[in-house]
């Protein structure tokens, strides 16, 4: 729906002095309502008229699955910015 400007996908990723992985995804959309805030990461919850509401909630299952984190970040101007934060990886020895 973005027409009036470039439309940018920025991905950044770091790693943390403990070792957890941070994953950044911004967007430069229209963005996420303030009063929707609360509710993007919950299942079958949309703003899409032809949505299901299943992607952001299934990401945060797999990404809980993994002991990480998955949150949205407020930012001011156009578009919408997730975030991933994963723990280092631990091996088991069996």
């Amino acid at each position: 729906a973005v027409t009036e400007r470039t439309r940018e996908l920025l991905v950044q990723s770091s790693k943390d002095d403990l070792g957890h992985v941070h994953l950044a995804v911004t967007d430069c959309g229209v963005g996420i309502a303030e009063n929707d805030a609360d509710r993007v990461l919950d299942p079958f919850f949309t703003t899409k008229p032809t949505g299901l509401g299943m992607g952001l909630s299934i990401c945060r299952s797999i990404v809980e699955a993994h002991g990480g984190r998955l949150s949205m970040v407020h930012k001011s101007g156009p578009g919408a910015t997730f975030q991933v934060a994963l723990p280092p990886h631990k091996e088991t020895v069996s």
